[in-house]
């Protein structure tokens, strides 16, 4: 007997053939528009996600039955900061593009982070909004996507598909935005299926390690770039990369009905 994890509604019918095929559909249409299928340099996919200014106990050697173990954490809980993370089907990863929440930036955020990393701010909170993932477009994107149309898979969140600006912008250098279809990217998303779990594996390990080495002291920003970098050498590797877009495999073969099955199950 085991203990089911809970899928809401939503997701249990989004995830689903009818829901999946129209999306591998245009994914094809684009690609074959594009003639993007021996580019996979061109293939793109975007997608942010939290990492946590605190380190998670770990497992450690107590007692049998020991029912009071304990661990040093930085906090009881840490600010969140927002990481934009871009590859693609090649398996080469953009710098990263970090959030946090504020208005006053200090160079210090970006020290030993990954050459080529951006750090913003933002004074509502660390999350993607539209004028953050326009700035990501002009100045992060565009310069390093090479030469040609591509093609940029995103979530289709309000903050990537409601400013008309960016979408003409991005219209005019040749890049093509396909959107994720709605609760569906616990599976479609490449990212969330390969290298956040690892990012965040890594990124753990790194806050642990700082914190034995440093006893008495927490995790701030100033700490953040280090920290990043050890994780992202890790996590961000081609094969992460190259696997991250294992599903789009499927524009590959002829899709059919069992496939589509896998996916929904």
């Amino acid at each position: 007997m085991r203990v089911a994890q809970g899928r809401s509604i939503a997701r249990s019918l989004g995830m689903s053939a009818a829901e999946a095929d129209p999306y591998f559909q245009i994914l094809n249409d684009t690609f074959t528009t594009l003639n993007l299928f021996d580019k996979p340099a061109q293939i793109f996919n975007i997608d942010e996600s939290g990492l946590q200014l605190c380190n998670k106990p770990t497992k450690v050697v107590a007692t049998k039955g020991a029912r009071d173990v304990q661990s040093v954490t930085s906090s009881e809980k840490g600010e969140t900061v927002s990481v934009i993370t871009c590859c693609n089907a090649e398996g080469s990863f953009l710098p990263p593009y970090v959030i946090f929440k504020g208005k006053n930036k200090k160079r210090e955020f970006e020290d030993n982070m990954t050459p080529g990393s951006v750090v913003v701010m933002s004074p509502e909170s660390a999350y993607v909004k539209t004028s953050i993932f326009s700035s990501w477009n002009k100045d992060h994107f565009l310069p390093r996507k090479g030469p040609g149309p591509a093609v940029l898979i995103l979530k289709g969140h309000a903050s990537h598909c409601n400013d008309v600006d960016l979408l003409d912008f991005l219209a005019e250098n040749e890049i093509a935005v396909v959107c994720l279809p709605s609760h569906t990217t616990h599976w479609l998303q490449p990212l969330d299926r390969s290298f956040f779990k690892p990012l965040k594996t890594y990124w753990n390990s790194a806050c642990n390690q700082w914190i034995r080495n440093h006893p008495g002291r927490r995790i701030t920003r100033y700490q953040f770039g280090e920290l990043l970098n050890q994780a992202w050498s890790q996590a961000a590797t081609v094969q992460n990369g190259v696997l991250d877009f294992g599903l789009v495999e499927f524009i590959h073969v002829q899709r059919c009905n069992s496939a589509l099955c896998i996916c929904s199950s």
